[in-house]
This record gives structure tokens, C-alpha cells and sequence, in this order.
């Protein structure tokens, strides 16, 4: 499907044009939901927990630690981060972000 004015499209979703996706700000322990995207954390220490991974196979989130305090993402349900297991993953400096993706079943690392 072509998205913005013509009908020449070179992928199965083509945007022609710009696009905007949600980001939030977090200053306290959150659980995800299906409306976020990109978690900005900051200001204090928080957890940051992904919704199941289940039945949500290519939903992405990008969370980014905006002070220096520790961001930890946590999962629900036993999942795992890239197969670790305590399935949490720490950000603990000023300005490093993970991106995470669910394959149905866990969660992916994308790039940190």
C-alpha cells in the first residue's frame, strides 16, 4: 500500500513522506503499551517493563536513558532479552538507548 500521493509503491507499505511515531517521558516505573514507541527516562531510577512478547511479533519500543540515573527494562511472563536470563537489561548512562523487538515469543535487541 502506497501512503501519500501516488500509487507507485516499492515496498509492501510505502510512505511517501514523512511520519511521526509516540514518544513519552517516563519519570517513574511504567509498563509499555501498544500506543508507545519511544520511552524517554530520566530524572529518576525507574523500571521499565515491555508488555508480553506474545501475539506481537515485529512491535518495536526504543527506550533512552535521558539523565544519569539507571533505566532497567524488565519483561513480563518469564520472556527473555536476546535469551538472557534475569530477562532485565540496565541502561546506566546518559543518553544510551536500546531498541527491543518481539519475535512472538521474546524479546530481540536491535541495537544499543
Amino acid at each position: 500500500a502506497y501512503i501519500g500521493g501516488t500509487t507507485t509503491a516499492t515496498s509492501t507499505l510505502h510512505v511517501g513522506g514523512s511520519f511521526a511515531t509516540a514518544i513519552v517521558t517516563k519519570t517513574a516505573n511504567y509498563t509499555l503499551t501498544a500506543t508507545d514507541h519511544i520511552v524517554l527516562c530520566g530524572t529518576n531510577s525507574t523500571t521499565q517493563t515491555l508488555p508480553t512478547a506474545v501475539g506481537i511479533a515485529g512491535r518495536e519500543y526504543i527506550i533512552k536513558n535521558i539523565s544519569a540515573v539507571t533505566t532497567t527494562l524488565a519483561t513480563t511472563s518469564s520472556q527473555t532479552i536476546d535469551g538472557s536470563t534475569p530477562s532485565t537489561y540496565n541502561l546506566t548512562t546518559q543518553w544510551q538507548r536500546i531498541k527491543v523487538v518481539s519475535d512472538g515469543a521474546n524479546w530481540l535487541i536491535l541495537n544499543q
